[in-house]
């Protein structure tokens, strides 16, 4: 049997266990401090079979991460679980919820090499990123698929020097500037007014780099809507844009001013074709002791996914179906899933539009400007001009064929798993 201590705002509550013959995974509270906003405190323990419980599930990294660290694992043991790849990332989490695993030596942990963030905008040629992962490896308890870290950098801020946490992400060939990508959707995203943690890209593009917005002086609660929803990585594709939103309406301290941001990423979301908005990438904070504070997380890993694949969908349903509805039918949702008027809901979709617009015009110019990114600006002004024009008249599934151009051949190429995909909770 595997034990881990949790603590949840610096404070003991109790022990996960997991019992490797039954597949067990059980959390006990020894002491009232609840670890999440569906898990109050009892005295009865919370099991899980097979898969992890999903608050603790939301540390456990997928893609590209979860296969560097299952590789390091096999070379160490000849047999190991999923648990152990937890156990191994447990000691290092930083934020609300915190853990102690029983060290098996004493030996004294190296010091990690100091890295500013300055310099490794600037390098991002010299091999920088595997540098990152060889120190911060065992410390980086992220979801997603794509080649990422999480760093700690000193951050020149204001002439002080902070050490800081980032999220640092690389790209591989069969996603070619992923990071410009993201980089160019966020900048959408904050000129529709919604809250995005500070960002950069590299002198090279070759990294992206965005700030972790749950730490502070105290850190924030946060949680996956996966999580509040009592399911696992492996479902976070599955549920609805309504639930979400009548989750947002029950927990948040602000409901109308948390579903108007929510509304604004939806339509950002479908704006931009990001097939990959789904359970595991709407969160939300809150401070400790759970105070009535609760409000929708910053917007993070908004990117269009039709670059890579025109046929993708929306990770979640909206009115029963993935589909990229027109703006008549996102209004709809806006009236009825979240309560607005009409003349609100007008005024909200405006902002989006106007933002799509001004990337629309940004990336022309860049286009232009750095011809050697010529591939990935063409296919995002060809979908934006769709999502701009036809789509906001009509419900379409894809794109269509005859403005696919050079797609055709990169589709047949493209893997699915990067997009594809009874319990307690909200």
């Amino acid at each position: 049997m595997s034990k881990i201590e949790v603590f949840a705002g610096s404070e003991f509550s109790g022990e996960y266990h997991y019992l490797s013959e039954s597949k067990e995974h059980i959390f006990n509270y020894l002491q009232d401090n609840p670890v999440s906003l569906v898990m109050p405190y009892t005295p009865k323990s919370y099991v899980s079979y097979v898969d992890f419980i999903p608050v603790f599930d939301q540390f456990m990294p997928e893609g590209w991460l979860y296969r560097v660290l299952r590789d390091m694992l096999a070379k160490r043991f000849e047999v190991f679980e999923e648990f152990d790849i937890f156990k191994t990332l447990a000691p290092a989490v930083e934020g609300f919820l915190t853990f102690k695993v029983e060290e098996k030596t004493t030996s004294p942990k190296s010091p990690k090499p100091i890295f500013r963030l300055s310099e490794v905008l600037k390098d991002d040629f010299s091999g920088i990123f595997q540098e990152l992962v060889r120190a911060f490896l065992t410390a980086s308890p992220l979801g997603g698929v794509q080649p990422k870290v999480l760093a700690e950098f000193e951050d020149d801020e204001k002439g002080a020097l902070r050490t800081k946490k980032f999220v640092v992400k690389a790209f591989g060939k069969q996603f070619f500037l992923l990071t410009e990508n993201e980089r160019l959707s966020l900048l959408a995203c904050v000129k529709a007014g919604l809250e995005v943690p500070r960002f950069w890209l590299s002198q090279h593009g070759r990294l992206f780099v965005i700030e972790r917005f749950d730490l502070g002086e105290s850190p924030f609660g946060f949680e996956e809507f996966a999580s509040l929803f009592w399911k696992t990585r492996e479902r976070k594709y599955d549920g609805s844009y309504e639930a979400v939103a009548k989750a947002l309406r029950k927990i948040s301290a602000n409901p109308e001013k948390d579903l108007e941001r929510f509304f604004k990423l939806l339509v950002m979301n479908f704006l931009l074709k990001n097939g990959d908005a789904h359970l595991k990438n709407f969160g939300v904070l809150y401070s400790y002791p759970y105070a009535n504070d609760v409000r929708l997380a910053p917007v993070y890993d908004v990117v269009c996914t039709w670059i890579y694949d025109p046929t993708d969908q929306p990770a979640l349903t909206m009115f029963g179906r993935k589909v990229w509805f027109s703006r008549s039918k996102l209004e709809e949702f806006g009236r009825l899933a979240c309560g607005f008027s009409a003349k609100r809901v007008r005024e909200l979709f405006e902002d989006c539009l106007t933002a799509a617009e001004d990337l629309l015009i940004k990336v022309r110019t860049l286009k232009k400007n750095r011809p050697e990114w010529k591939k990935l600006y063409d296919r995002f002004e060809t979908i934006l001009e769709f999502s701009l024009g036809a789509n906001l008249k009509n419900t379409v599934k894809e794109l269509p064929h005859e403005l696919r151009g050079p797609w055709k051949e990169d589709t047949r190429k493209t893997s699915k798993t990067w997009f594809n995909p009874g319990s307690p909770g909200l």
